[in-house]
Formats: C-alpha cells, structure tokens, sequence
C-alpha cells in the first residue's frame, strides 16, 4: 500500500480525531479534544502529521516542545499517535498489521525529524503511549528511560 505523511490541514482534524479516539463515545470529549487539535496547527511549538493514503487519512501523530535544562534547549514529546483500523480497502489482517508498522515508524521519523530540525536534543514518549506502543517504539529506536509522574493542577 503506498501512503505519504505529511503536515496535517485544518480539514485533516475530523479524521484525525476519529483515529485517535476510537473509543471515546462521548460527543463532547471529541469537540473539545478536536478543537485542541485545530489548535496546535498554528503553535510552532508542535507539529502535527498525517499519513494519507487514497486521499484519506490513515494515520496522525503529534509532536510538542518543552524547554529542557539537562539535555539542550528542547525536549520533543510525542504525545499522540495512532494508525487507522484497516489500512487498505482490501487486506488480510497480516497485512494490515505489516501496514499498521510501517505506517507508525514512518509518522515516529517525521516527529523525530521535526524534532530535530526545531532545535531538539532528545525526543520522549510518555506513557500511556509509551506502554501501548511499546514494540513499534522500540523498532523506531526508542529506548526506555525512566517513569514520569504527572500531576494535575487547576
């Protein structure tokens, strides 16, 4: 199957959200979680790619930027990835899983040369991505370093 990543469009979002919350059945979650989305188009601060393939969407990942002290001026986090259910309009479960890979690792190099060309000195993956993906971050050259904790404020 041939697919290209590219930057995502305002008109990508719906599908985009689509993927990435497969599960959620909540209307409201969606609007507001589409809405962040739309936003982070026009930070330059983070970056947001799309996998297209017969002009629709089938994969997004989302890159963002954090000042870091230890390791150089920015940290690169991918906070969102995911790839479409079905990749292609007919094929086997194998091959969709092959697909599934391949089109992962190639949105994972686009964050990473985004990253990279942004200033980045190290590009993180947190959980529940980090624990979900595990294999294909692997693949991509990813290694474990460490936990994090978070802490909601507000």
């Amino acid at each position: 199957m041939e697919f290209h990543v590219r930057s995502a469009r305002l008109t990508d979002i719906d599908a985009a959200i689509s993927i990435l919350m497969r599960d959620a059945d909540d209307r409201g979650d969606r609007r507001g979680d589409a809405d962040r989305l739309r936003s982070l188009l026009f930070l330059p601060a983070a970056t947001v790619v799309v996998a297209e393939a017969e002009r629709r969407v089938i994969g997004v990942g989302v890159l963002s930027l954090r000042p870091a002290v230890r390791s150089g001026p920015f940290v690169g986090v991918i906070d969102e990835l995911g790839v479409s259910g079905q990749v292609g309009r007919e094929s086997s479960e194998g091959a969709d899983a092959a697909g599934r890979r391949e089109i992962g690792i190639s949105i994972l190099e686009h964050l990473v040369t985004s990253a990279r060309n942004k200033g980045c000195a190290r590009v993180e993956v947190t959980d529940p991505l980090a624990a979900a993906e595990s294999e294909l971050l692997e693949s991509a050259g990813f290694v474990p370093r460490g936990a994090l904790l978070s802490r909601a404020i507000g």
